[in-house]
């Protein structure tokens, strides 16, 4: 009996409007809860992107040509010249479709590993930079990732420790990025 092993490298594109919620302790999206100790690490992936195979395109624009030049019907005539159009904007679609990327979650579970797609690389680059300061620091905090199609951003707040009590001499305290000093 031959056991059934997925493949280690495999992704699992999420498409469709989502909200990460992560804090020190949960990483959540949809109906998935997963520990952040789980969760070794937040990159950037590309995302294959469906187009139109290049020789599928010329074909049909060679047979459009060759229908619309050589028949006298002109029905076919007509036909041919529909197929060299349809052809032209199968091209331009191809030329003009943005690539996609992916905010990949990267898990101690392996395969598969969710990628949040969206076009805006910008906002990709943002969304790793702020997870990579939030996994760095001792901080607590929570996040919300906004991911579409069109956009990615991220919110949310990170506070420290809080001193409390009689102390003697100087003390600091960080909250919410506000350093104060009580003497």
């Amino acid at each position: 009996m031959a056991a059934n092993i997925s493949p280690q490298n495999t992704d699992r594109p999420i498409w469709d409007d989502t909200q990460i919620y992560i804090t020190k302790n949960t990483v959540k999206f949809g109906s998935e809860i997963y520990q952040f100790r789980n969760v070794t690490g937040f990159g950037i992936s590309p995302v294959k992107t469906e187009k139109f195979p290049i020789q599928w395109i010329l074909g049909l624009f060679v047979i459009g040509l060759v229908v619309a030049s050589y028949f006298n019907k002109p029905e076919l005539r007509a036909g041919g010249i529909i197929m060299a159009i349809v052809a032209i904007i199968q091209l331009i679609l191809n030329t003009f479709m943005p690539e996609k990327y992916g905010l990949k979650l990267y898990l101690n579970s392996g395969s598969p590993l969710p990628i949040f797609v969206t076009t805006d690389m910008k906002g990709l680059e943002k969304v790793v930079y702020v997870l990579y300061n939030f996994m760095e620091s001792n901080a607590e905090g929570s996040y919300v990732v906004y991911s579409s199609d069109r956009s990615i951003r991220i919110e949310g707040s990170v506070g420290g420790s809080v001193t409390a009590g009689d102390i003697g001499g100087s003390s600091s305290s960080q909250v919410g990025r506000d350093v104060s000093r009580n003497d």
